[in-house]
């Protein structure tokens, strides 16, 4: 009697933890990643994400904003999770340095938890209409959304960009592609090789990439598969700003929590993007310039406007190379505040700068070539 009324217990206790106010679709799928690992689905519960379903009631997506934040506003991670994967997965992956950097992040489902293609996962175009009405949702303007796609999801990713450029609404300023190529043979990007669409797709599209060494596919996920991925990209428009190749780390090495110095230094390029702002806004805002770039190692930080208060410098891995509180004189010509930085002894790369002024803070990026 008594291990029929704990067993009683325990599946009320279940039954409290699922989402229940789902459409029957959407629902299944919550129900499965639950059944999957419900210590991470708990993780996001606990961390007040909200559980959303598409418009078409055909599966569902985490959304999460920092306290008292408005969503429009800050900085935005959408995501894709891995094969078999689900969305709280991204959204334990994604959590801690998105708190760090005030970031909200929107993480779609996906899977759909059958086992025949084509209807294991969703296509492109249902993909990418959910994402578009999750961001309209929110009011959230053009050109200021990190896309990120893990394992298969980044397989996708290439697939999703092409669709948010065709739309015309053009969310995605930076994509971050994790451990998935594009294969020639998917449909959509045969037709781009053959040339259906026309040269330099990609123009004017901004990448970051990850890859482990370890990873048992390496032609398709791997260094050699996500390098081949790389050329096609630049050959193709889209420049390709971080390339991460850990030889240590295996196939979801980025997904890990660990790898915090990894997500912080795609998400300090992330940033600069969004940061980014029109003219007219640039002559409202600090104008700081970083002069010469590309440079050997040594170069200017200049305010026309605002005095510097303190520099940050990182590597493409997240680590701070340089931190410095600043107290400067007018330069001597009288054109604003500046700061001569010496980055020799640094290896050749990219470098990014977080510059602190009385008006605000500004981030740039400074490349090393020797």
């Amino acid at each position: 009697m008594k291990n029929i009324l704990l067993f009683i217990f325990i599946s009320c206790i279940s039954l409290a933890n699922t989402f229940a106010q789902l459409p029957a679709a959407a629902q299944r799928l919550y129900d499965s990643a639950w059944a999957q690992d419900s210590n991470i689905v708990n993780f996001a519960l606990n961390h007040n994400v909200q559980v959303i379903a598409t418009p078409d009631g055909n599966s569902f997506y985490l959304q999460w904003f920092p306290n008292g934040s408005t969503p429009s506003t800050i900085p935005l991670i959408t995501t894709l999770h891995g094969s078999n994967g689900n969305a709280f997965m991204e959204f334990f992956s994604w959590y801690p340095r998105a708190n760090v950097h005030s970031c909200g992040i929107v993480a779609l489902q996906w899977y759909r938890y059958r086992p025949t293609p084509p209807y294991d996962y969703f296509p492109d175009d249902t993909i990418y209409s959910y994402f578009d009405s999750a961001l309209t949702k929110i009011n959230y303007p053009s050109g200021k959304v990190l896309l990120h796609g893990f394992s298969r999801g980044s397989a996708r990713s290439y697939a999703i960009v092409f669709k948010d450029i065709q739309s015309g609404k053009n969310y995605f300023c930076t994509t971050m592609s994790n451990s998935g190529g594009a294969d020639s043979a998917y449909p959509l990007y045969a037709q781009i090789n053959a040339g259906v669409y026309g040269t330099n797709v990609f123009a004017g599209k901004r990448w970051n990439m990850f890859c482990g060494g370890q990873d048992p596919n390496p032609n398709q996920s791997g260094c050699p598969g996500m390098s081949n991925t790389q050329t096609w990209l630049q050959n193709l428009g889209a420049a390709v700003d971080i390339f991460i190749q850990d030889a240590n780390l295996g196939h979801n090495g980025f997904q890990l929590q660990s790898s915090f110095t990894y997500k912080d230094s795609i998400l300090n390029n992330y940033l600069q993007c969004f940061n980014s702002t029109s003219v007219s806004e640039e002559q409202n805002k600090t104008s700081v310039s970083v002069f010469p770039n590309p440079s050997d190692g040594k170069f200017q930080v200049i305010s026309s406007k605002s005095q510097i208060l303190s520099i940050e410098i990182y590597n493409v891995y997240g680590e701070n190379i340089y931190d410095s509180d600043l107290t400067l004189a007018p330069s001597p010509s009288g054109e604003g505040w500046g700061e001569v930085m010496d980055l020799s002894k640094q290896p050749s790369g990219i470098y990014f700068l977080q510059i602190k002024t009385k008006q605000g803070v500004e981030r740039k990026k400074i490349i090393i070539s020797k």
